[in-house]
C-alpha cells in the first residue's frame, strides 16, 4: 500500500471515529422551545423584585479629594464609598479630614448636601471656624439646609440614628438629591435598650452596637453605592482583652472598636498615628523650637493607608498641616514645593528647582520651564532658602495653581 493510501486510510476512519463520537441531536433539542424565552421568564421574575432591585440606578462614581495631593496619588475615594477613620489618639485630624472629604464631595455632587451626627457632643465652634464650612443645629433652621451646607444632629442612639440616615438617603435619591454622612463617633453610639436602663451598672447588651452596626449595612451597602452617598465613620482607638495571651488574635483592620461589620464595608480604612515632638514643622528645621525665634508653623499628619482598593494597603503617608489656616489645612503648598524639588513624602519628585548650598536654582532643562512660558507664567530662576520657596509659591496663586494642576495630572489618575 502506498503512503497517500495508508493517508487516504487513515483519514477515513477517522471522520468515520469523529462521526460516530458526536451525538446526533435529538428532534427536542433541535427544534426552539414553545413558549416565553428564559430570558423573558426572567425578566418577568426581576419585575415582582422590582422594588429591591438596583441594577438600573447607575452611580456617578465621581472623585472625591482628600485634601492631599500626595494621598490622591495613592487612594481614590469615590462617591458611593465607605470611610473609616481611626485614631491611636485624640487631635490627630479624624473629624478635620472628614469635614475635608464632605467639602470636597459637596464640591463636586450637584444638589449636595452633609448630615454630621454628632455622637460624641464634640464639634468645637473653633472646629467649625477652621473648617469654613457652613453648619445648622436647630430643628427649626431645617429649611436653612441647603446644598453645600452641613446639618448637626445632635443624637446618639443607634436606632435612631440609623433610620434617620436610611430614610434621608432614599428621600434625597428620590429627589435627584446626593447626601454625604458623617458619624463622629461609632463609639459615641448606644442602643435605645441600654439608654432606657437605670443606672450605668444596669444589665446592657453585650456587643450590642457592632450587632446592629451589621445589620445597618445590610440595609444601607447598596443604597450607600447606587445611591452616590459618601459616608464616613471615624472611631477610636481600643484593644482586646486576652485572658490567654497565646489566644490566637483575630484579623483586624486597625485598632479601632466599632465590630467587624463596618471593617468589611469599608471602601476605605485610615489610621492616623499618634504625633511626636518631632513631628512638627519649623521656621528653622535645623534648629531647636523656640515659642518667639524659632515658631511651629505646621505639624506632619501620619496617616496609615489599612485598607485601599488599589494596591496602596500598608502605605504610610506623612501629611503637613498647617497651623492656623481656615478650610482645608493640608499644607498643599507645601506639598507641591517637595514635588518641584524632589523631596516630598511619598517618594515622589520632579527636580524642577536644584539645591545646591541653601539656594534652589530652577532646572532651565525640565520640560515644564518651557511649558510655563508657553503658558504665560514667569518661574523664579533663584530663591535662597527652602523656606522662602514655600513662601514664594504660596503667595504667587498663579505659579501655585499652574504647578498644582501639573503635578495632579502626573501623580493622580482620576
Amino acid at each position: 500500500m502506498c503512503a497517500a493510501q495508508e493517508l487516504a486510510r487513515i483519514d477515513g476512519e477517522l471522520i468515520y471515529y469523529m462521526a460516530k463520537s458526536t451525538p446526533t441531536k435529538t428532534k427536542a433539542e433541535k427544534e426552539e422551545p414553545d413558549g416565553p424565552s428564559s430570558n423573558d421568564m426572567f425578566t418577568s421574575l426581576l419585575s415582582q423584585h422590582s422594588e429591591n432591585l438596583y441594577n438600573d440606578v447607575v452611580p456617578l462614581h465621581r472623585f472625591i479629594s482628600t485634601g492631599s495631593l500626595i494621598m490622591d496619588g495613592y487612594i481614590k475615594i469615590r462617591s458611593g464609598s465607605v470611610v473609616r477613620l481611626l485614631g491611636k489618639g485624640s487631635e490627630l485630624g479624624k473629624t478635620s479630614e472628614s469635614l475635608v472629604l464632605a467639602s470636597n464631595y459637596m464640591s463636586v455632587m450637584p444638589k449636595s448636601k452633609t448630615l454630621y451626627v454628632k455622637a460624641e457632643a464634640r464639634l468645637s465652634q473653633e472646629m467649625r471656624e477652621r473648617s469654613g464650612l457652613t453648619y445648622f443645629e436647630s430643628i427649626k433652621d431645617i429649611d436653612k439646609w441647603t446644598y453645600g451646607t452641613i446639618f448637626v444632629l445632635d443624637c446618639n442612639t443607634f436606632e435612631s440614628v440609623a433610620n434617620i440616615v436610611e430614610t434621608q438617603i432614599k428621600q434625597m435619591h428620590d429627589r435627584g438629591e446626593y447626601l454625604c454622612v458623617i458619624i463622629d463617633s461609632l463609639d459615641g453610639l448606644i442602643l435605645k435598650k441600654d439608654l432606657q436602663v437605670k443606672g450605668i451598672d444596669g444589665n446592657q447588651m453585650v456587643a450590642g452596637v457592632p450587632k446592629l452596626t451589621k445589620l445597618l449595612f445590610r440595609r444601607l451597602a447598596l443604597p450607600i453605592v447606587h445611591y452616590d452617598t459618601l459616608m464616613i465613620i471615624t472611631s477610636q482607638y481600643s484593644t482586646d482583652i486576652k485572658i490567654d495571651p497565646y489566644a490566637p488574635v483575630a484579623p483586624r483592620q486597625g485598632t479601632a472598636s466599632g465590630g467587624s461589620a463596618v471593617m468589611h464595608q469599608a471602601d476605605y480604612v485610615i489610621q492616623y498615628s499618634q504625633r511626636i515632638k518631632s513631628d512638627d514643622i519649623l521656621e528653622k528645621p535645623e534648629e531647636k523650637p523656640d515659642y518667639l525665634k524659632n515658631k511651629t508653623v505646621g505639624v506632619w499628619s501620619k496617616p496609615e493607608i489599612l485598607k485601599s482598593a488599589s494596591d496602596t494597603t500598608g502605605v504610610k503617608l506623612p501629611i503637613p498641616i498647617k497651623k492656623g489656616r481656615k478650610g482645608c489645612a493640608i499644607w498643599v503648598e507645601k506639598e507641591v514645593v517637595d514635588m518641584a524639588v524632589g523631596g516630598c513624602a511619598g517618594g515622589k519628585g520632579f527636580e524642577l528647582y536644584k539645591k545646591s548650598g541653601s539656594w534652589f536654582s530652577l532646572n532651565q532643562d525640565h520640560p515644564m520651564v518651557r511649558e510655563a512660558k508657553e503658558d504665560g507664567i514667569e518661574l523664579k530662576d533663584k530663591v535662597q532658602g527652602l523656606n522662602a520657596l514655600y513662601e514664594y509659591v504660596e503667595n504667587d496663586r498663579a505659579v501655585f495653581e499652574w504647578l498644582y494642576a501639573k503635578f495632579r495630572k502626573l501623580v493622580v489618575s482620576e
